[in-house]
């Protein structure tokens, strides 16, 4: 049988059935019989393709097998050099955010020891009867300020190489660990309940193996499906 021979057979019944309502008993029958004549015409569909599907897996298959051996060595180095591009980024922001925060105390100390310095001068102003000068003093000790330190990093963010440009970006890696407490967390609110995602085929099993006909936060329906086979 040719492909438009096969198409042929195809539209005249897909046309009817596709108008046919199901209302009563003789309808349904009718209804029936023309699934029965679907099943058929795909079971014509699935054999007419199965050989050519075969071929074209076939080969599909061998190319990415072909694909595969030469891509997994460049991959895999790929992956380890990139493991180890990050462990060094990753390492490099560290001693950064702590040269930083070392930076950020000494700053801290300087000005308390300037607002101090300053408090002392203030305070032998005053026992010499200088309230003015006293005053003036501890305005000065209140706007105390020490210019941060800033310390830049090993890597710019954006480095341009012969080959391209590799920028870099902050980056979280999560594992869970406790499904039940992130559930507990997205029933209280404190997580969006888009990050859980229901199986409902899973949850249908359940349903019908322990016989379930309510189910809170699910519409539970009992319907009624024919089971259908050809001569």
């Amino acid at each position: 049988m040719e492909e438009q021979e096969l198409r042929q057979e195809i539209e005249p019944v897909i046309g009817e059935a596709g108008a046919l309502v199901v209302d009563n008993k003789e309808s349904f029958e009718r209804a029936s019989r023309f699934i029965l004549e679907l099943d058929g015409l795909a079971k014509k569909i699935k054999a007419y393709w199965f050989e050519p599907k075969k071929r074209a897996w076939e080969t599909h298959k061998a190319l990415v097998a072909k694909e595969t051996e030469m891509l997994k060595p460049v991959e895999e180095r790929r992956g380890a050099l990139a493991s180890k591009v990050k462990a060094y980024l990753t390492e490099q922001d560290r001693i950064r955010r702590e040269e930083q925060r070392k930076l950020d105390e000494e700053r801290r100390k300087a000005e308390e020891a300037e607002r101090k310095k300053l408090e002392k001068k203030a305070e032998k102003a005053e026992a010499k009867g200088d309230a003015e000068k006293a005053e003036e003093l501890r305005q000065k000790a209140e706007d105390v300020y020490v210019p941060p330190a800033v310390v830049a990093p090993e890597v710019e963010k954006t480095t341009r190489t012969e080959t391209g440009t590799v920028s870099q970006r902050k980056d979280v890696e999560i594992k869970v660990v406790d499904v039940k407490a992130v559930l507990d967390l997205v029933v209280k609110g404190e997580l969006p309940i888009g990050i859980v995602t229901i199986s409902e085929s899973k949850l249908k099993q359940h349903v019908k193996l322990m016989q379930l006909d309510r189910l809170a936060g699910c519409e539970i329906k009992e319907v009624i499906i024919a089971s259908y086979r050809g001569k």
